[in-house]
């Protein structure tokens, strides 16, 4: 049995429904990196409710079963929708569960991308476990703060990527100078590249260009 990306990818959607856009972006990635190197994963986890964490806690200890996590409910980042689990695949489809050099390499990959990996912890070492926490803490969390809808990197994009610079015969220009901090656009997400310079904008840009002292 050999599972294709795209199946892998749409799996992963619907394991990362509720979890938080930028985590859900890094898992989709981390499944699609990790496949280009030959080592198909797929995503076992996503949100976690407070009863499924408490249920899951109770797992080992007053239910039977192997303990699997030493967190309760509102002490995990699962429960925040900032973390996710996931499982490398055998050629026949089943799930490798045994930590070897693979399990390892897809760890390396997701710090590539930014994520905090279990497999470092030192108490208790949760290898199919990544997070990323945008530095709060789960007190934090527990307490009502709430990350960034988006990450400072969509944001920069979202800013050069104007929807009326697309197809402008200056488009590549335009978003040089805007990745360069230069120039800017307007608050509404437009760029307006035939409005006329005002002298006030014309002093802004070379200021940006230190041309001004």
């Amino acid at each position: 049995m050999t599972i294709g990306l795209k199946e892998l990818l749409e799996k992963a959607d619907k394991k990362l429904q509720g979890v938080h856009p930028t985590v859900a972006a890094k898992a989709r990635q981390l499944v699609s990196l990790a496949y280009k190197e030959g080592i198909p994963i797929i995503i076992t986890q996503g949100l976690r409710t407070i009863e499924e964490q408490n249920a899951l806690y109770a797992q080992g200890r007053a239910k039977p079963g192997k303990i699997v996590t030493n967190a309760k409910g509102g002490y995990s980042y699962h429960n925040f929708g900032l973390a996710f689990d996931f499982a490398i695949l055998n050629a026949n489809g089943s799930v490798n569960w045994n930590v070897d050099d693979k399990w390892k390499r897809v760890g390396a990959i997701g710090k590539s991308l930014g994520l905090e990996w279990g497999g470092d912890w030192t108490s208790f070492k949760d290898y199919p476990h990544f997070q990323y926490t945008f530095g709060l803490s789960l007190a934090d969390l527990r307490s009502g703060k709430k990350p960034p809808t988006q990450s400072p990197q969509q944001k920069e994009e979202k800013e050069v990527n104007k929807d009326d610079v697309k197809g402008h015969w200056a488009e590549a220009s335009i978003k040089k100078a805007m990745e360069k901090g230069i120039i800017k656009g307007y608050s509404d997400g437009t760029f307006k590249p035939d409005e006329p310079v005002t002298r006030a904008q014309l002093a802004v840009i070379l200021d940006r260009l230190g041309l001004l002292k």
